[in-house]
Parts: structure tokens; sequence; C-alpha cells
């Protein structure tokens, strides 16, 4: 035999039997190297590849969860790698129950995702790797405080945890336990993650009471008159004012007065007296307060005394009630005086008839006191008769 060539026998046997399949000849070949190498190689190129040992592997799972108060929002993150070609091929991610809905699916070139038999599925016949997000809500089934809800996963991905974002001023884990931040990780059991929470409650807030606008007032006023012998006269007074905001006051001055000075809580006011009317801003001193004070002094002429006669004398008419007024006069001391007239009461002085604020020395004249109460729409007056003291003349 040449040694540039390679004898192949082939022995074929053929059956005796007439029912077999024809028979094949029998014999040898005797074919050289150069042209056996060549049919070899094709035989081998004909033959298929392998099958890969499983048709898709999913490479990486991540899966992120955050609490609100209806549900728990999952955002997963998938990586797969398809072997298999010319052929479908399915890869179960998640199982959806009853209570888990798919908010967002991605849009791939060779393959899609979507719900298939009750499991989250991508389906391809392209190998190659795909990634891609998918969004989830899971609402529990309770409408109570407390709350739970599960995520299995499918029979192609391995478990992993879930990265969970919670508020602790609004929710409260029950399962796993809360941990100190704001973030936790919850590991799956037995290929399913279980996460319960309970709503907090909120804190009862004190209803708070809204009072109605207090109606402005007046509880108490006082006046002085404070007289020369020649008439020139000063009229002072002060009002205890009950409000509770920013209002309008409005006085009447008494014919033949003429307006000093005003003060609200010892600071001076601007006033502008037109046709006799003062129209005051008045409120108190503080937020929250709902008391003030309001001074006014006034002056007048009322003339020279005589041996005998008669004084008119008058208040200023206030816009606000005025529940007690109390007034005394300092006149001159060589008069005897009687009331004969006007709205308001002589009374004898008493111990709540202290001297007035801001007075450290007595007034001289003669002190005569009245009183009026419940003053509204109307200006107080007073009329008095005097005549010569003689009591402790030499002559009477």
């Amino acid at each position: 035999m040449s040694t540039s060539s390679l004898v192949l026998g082939l022995l074929l046997t053929t059956s005796a039997a007439t029912a077999t399949p024809p028979a094949m000849p029998s014999g040898s070949v005797t074919v050289p190297l150069q042209e056996l190498l060549p049919l070899y190689t094709q035989q081998q190129r004909q033959a298929p590849p392998p099958a890969p040992p499983t048709d898709a592997l999913v490479v990486k799972s991540q899966l992120e969860g955050r609490l609100t108060a209806e549900a728990l929002l999952v955002d997963a993150h998938f990586e797969v790698e398809v072997l298999a070609s010319e052929r479908w091929t399915q890869v179960r991610l998640l199982q959806l129950d009853a209570e888990t809905y798919v908010t967002a699916l991605p849009a791939l070139d060779d393959a899609t995702v979507g719900v298939m038999e009750g499991h989250l599925t991508l389906v391809t016949r392209e190998p190659g790797r795909y990634a891609f997000d998918v969004t989830l809500a899971l609402r529990p089934a309770g409408t109570g405080a407390e709350r739970q809800v599960q995520l299995r996963f499918g029979p192609h991905v391995t478990p992993v945890p879930l990265e969970l974002e919670a508020d602790a001023t609004a929710f409260t884990l029950t399962e796993p336990a809360a941990s100190d931040g704001g973030e936790s990780k919850v590991y799956p059991r037995q290929g399913v993650l279980r996460i319960g929470w309970r709503t907090a409650v909120a804190p009862k807030v004190a209803r708070q009471v809204v009072r109605p606008p207090l109606e402005p007032s007046i509880p108490e006023a006082q006046a002085s008159w404070v007289s020369t012998l020649e008439g020139k006269a000063t009229v002072r007074m002060r009002y205890k004012l009950r409000l509770d905001r920013e209002q309008e006051l409005e006085l009447e001055l008494p014919e033949g007065h003429r307006l000093e000075r005003v003060l609200l809580d010892s600071t001076p006011l601007p006033a502008n007296v037109k046709d006799g009317q003062l129209k005051l801003k008045v409120a108190p001193a503080r937020f929250g307060e709902t008391e003030a004070t309001l001074e006014v002094v006034l002056a007048r002429d009322l003339g020279i005394f005589h041996l005998s006669g008669r004084l008119k004398l008058a208040l200023p008419r206030v816009s606000w009630p005025v529940a007690t007024l109390r007034a005394r006069a300092h006149f001159p001391a060589v008069f005897n005086y009687r009331r004969e007239g006007g709205s308001m009461e002589q009374y004898e002085a008493g111990a709540e008839d202290t001297p007035e604020q801001g007075q450290t020395m007595p007034l001289p004249g003669k002190e005569l006191f009245f009183r009026q109460y419940l003053v509204a729409a109307s200006a107080p007056t007073l009329e008095l008769g005097y005549s010569v003291d003689i009591s402790k003349s030499y002559f009477r």
C-alpha cells in the first residue's frame, strides 16, 4: 500500500430474507488523502452545535420599595442572558398575586415583557442580554391601620432582598421589625417578600376655639373738673376700653370745650376735631390683650364766679356704651354747691374713690362726687347752683 493513500474498507452484508431492505454491495475503496480531508471537514461543518445547558439565566435582579398611604410601590430592575436561539424562550420573573398591579413595562427591541399566566415574563427567540425596569404597585387587602403585602419570585429568579424606604413619622413597620433609619432591607423567606406596616395615627390637635369678635365697650370711665375762681376749667376724662382689635371710637365734645390732648395707653394720638366730632382708631397695646386706656383732656371757660349762680356742666358723648361713670369736681372753696339737675347724681365719697392715677398731691377747692350708670348714646350732664359760703364768716 502506498504511503500517500489510505485504504478504507466497507463491509456490507445482506440479509437473505425477502422482507429486509435491498442488499448493499460489499467491497472496499481506496481514496487519496488529499481528497479524503475535504470530505471529513465538510461532514464536521454540517453537524449541529451542541445545545446550551439552559435556555436563559437571570444574571441580575434588584428591587426597591417605597411605602405610601395606599400601597407599596416597587421598582424592579432585571438583566437576563438568553442563550437559546431559533426557538421561543420564556423567563418567569415574578409571580403576580391578585393585589399586585403592573404600572410600567419596558419596550425592548427583540423581546417582550408582560404578564403571562399570572407571571411577569420575558419572551424572546433571539439570544443576547436584556436589561429592563418594571414598576409594580402592591395594595393591601384590608382597609384598617394594619397593612400587609407580599411579593413572590418566579421560578427562574433567585430571591433577592428589597431595599425599603419608609417615613418613620408616617408608618411603623411591623414585618420585618422597624429599623432606626428611614431605609431598611427586607429579606425573602421561602421565596416570598412580606412587608407589614401600620399607619401612624395623627396626634389629636386641640380644636381651636374661635372666639366671636368682642363687642367694644367701656366698663368704667372717670371724669374730673378743676376750675379756678376766674372760671378757667379743665376737664379730664379717663376711659377704660374693652376691645380685642382695632376699633373706631367717636366722641362728641360738649359745646364750648376745646381739645387739649389725647393719650392712648400714655401714648399721644393725633386728633382732629371737625364740627365737634373727634374720631379715633384705638386698639390694645399688645396682640391678644383686651384692655386699653384712653385719656382725653379738654378746656373750658366757665366765666367769673359771682356771689351766686349756676353752672351747667357736660361730658363728651361716647359712641361706645359706658357701664359706670364716676366724676369729681374741684371748685373754689368759698362757695357752697348744690345739685339742681342733670343726668348725674351726687353721692358721698367712699373707699373706692381714690385719687386719680398720676395724682400725687390733693387738688385745691371743694371736692364733690357724682356718678351715672349705663350711659349710652347720650352726654352726661350736671347742673350745680352755688352761693358764697358764709359758714365761717364773722358777720354771719
